[in-house]
């Protein structure tokens, strides 16, 4: 009988470990494509030279933003001008674009047009196919 209770009390004490590891784990939230994107974000009015641009909306806290910020500054933006919009450092540009998540990816042709944009985690496909077509734009 004790044996029974030993071993009903490890497992609800692997049942709690359990939960409070799995509630402590971060969740990757999905990437969410929303209306509310601005649809012109010239690349000048962020500090860039002109042309095509990846212009990264975020906040010093926003973990997703770091991973955003790798993600961009990484292979994955390879030869394309990255403005990383701290809202700490910048608030008037997250106003001025009414930003009002973070992280807020887009991706930005030569014009300042916005040719895709990201709330939350970016999907890779999705912006290799928007900087391929900001690539060829310019090059024609």
């Amino acid at each position: 009988m004790t044996r029974l209770f030993i071993a009903a009390a490890l497992a609800a004490l692997v049942t709690l470990v359990t939960r409070f590891v799995d509630r402590r784990r971060t969740r990757h939230p999905l990437a969410v494509r929303r209306g509310a994107l601005p649809t012109q974000v010239p690349a000048a009015e962020v500090g860039l030279d002109d042309g095509p641009a990846i212009i990264i909306f975020t906040e010093s806290s926003c973990r997703s933003c770091q991973d955003a910020i790798r993600l961009i500054r990484g292979p994955a933006g390879a030869g394309i001008s990255v403005a990383d919009i701290e809202y700490g450092a910048q608030p008037e540009l997250h106003k001025r674009f009414d930003i009002d998540t973070v992280p807020t990816t887009v991706v930005v042709d030569e014009k300042g047009s916005v040719v895709a944009g990201w709330t939350g985690r970016v999907d890779l496909s999705e912006l290799t196919l928007a900087l391929a077509e900001v690539v060829q734009s310019e090059l024609d």
